[in-house]
């Protein structure tokens, strides 16, 4: 290995740790699950789940999953089944390999992706993509988010890949925000991705999330932009 490439993975690998906070608050078996609403009607299910530790191109990874699927009368007009397997890292909850299937009405894509972080780049439908290193797939914000320090991350910027398209975003942060939700009562902090010019983060990514104040740091309520509009997604169970 060369002194630039020993380098590169010498600053990747410290660059995990900036805003790491303490042990994975998240183990196998543990299941989120939510009602989800669009334009004001409850449209759907929702759920995360952690599956199961496996090894990925020799990486030991949890793999999760985010499910969405419609109910009752929307599943006729504008039915989503969306499912969103994740492995990430047991260390760093970087992104090892996604798998998105997507239907939302009449749109429909589905892909994988293979992260190799150390030597920055993706590998999606036979096409080699460079990323920075850190890059994530919008969904893995959901755990990955859980792990850091949410106080010391408002207006650092993040790198997120969807199908072949780069983002580079700008992390807002509000804290002390009591929400609402049917699993109760809870304290959150608030974090809202945007374009770092500050304009609208993609129409087909954009998201905020409520994290609860606690060490679980529970995804408590979620703000989902599909291909047609809003899904809010709102904590209803938690099992460990």
């Amino acid at each position: 290995m060369g002194e630039n490439s020993l380098m590169k993975h010498l600053i990747f690998f410290c660059s995990l740790f900036t805003f790491l906070d303490g042990s994975t608050p998240f183990r196998v078996g543990e299941i989120l699950k939510y009602n989800a609403s669009f334009a004001g009607i409850n449209a759907a299910q929702a759920q995360l789940e952690v599956l199961e530790k496996v090894k990925i191109n020799g990486i030991m990874t949890f793999h999760v999953q985010f499910t969405a699927k419609s109910l009752g009368l929307t599943n006729y007009v504008f039915p989503i089944n969306n499912q969103i397997n994740l492995w990430l890292d047991e260390n760093s909850l970087y992104t090892i390999k996604a798998k998105s299937k997507i239907k939302e009405g009449k749109y429909q894509y589905s892909n994988e992706i293979i992260f190799d972080h150390g030597f920055g780049q993706a590998y999606i439908e036979n096409d080699t993509i460079d990323i920075k290193e850190g890059t994530h797939p919008p969904y893995s914000l959901f755990y990955y988010f859980r792990k850091l320090d949410l106080g010391q991350i408002n207006q650092t910027t993040l790198n997120t890949i969807q199908n072949k398209n780069l983002a580079n975003l700008k992390l807002f942060v509000d804290k002390n925000i009591m929400t609402t939700v049917p699993a109760g009562n809870f304290l959150c902090t608030k974090i809202t991705p945007k374009y770092s010019n500050d304009t609208s983060f993609k129409n087909e990514a954009q998201m905020s999330i409520l994290f609860s104040n606690d060490d679980s740091r529970y995804p408590v309520k979620i703000w989902l932009s599909l291909k047609y509009g809003t899904l809010i997604l709102e904590l209803i169970d938690i099992i460990n």
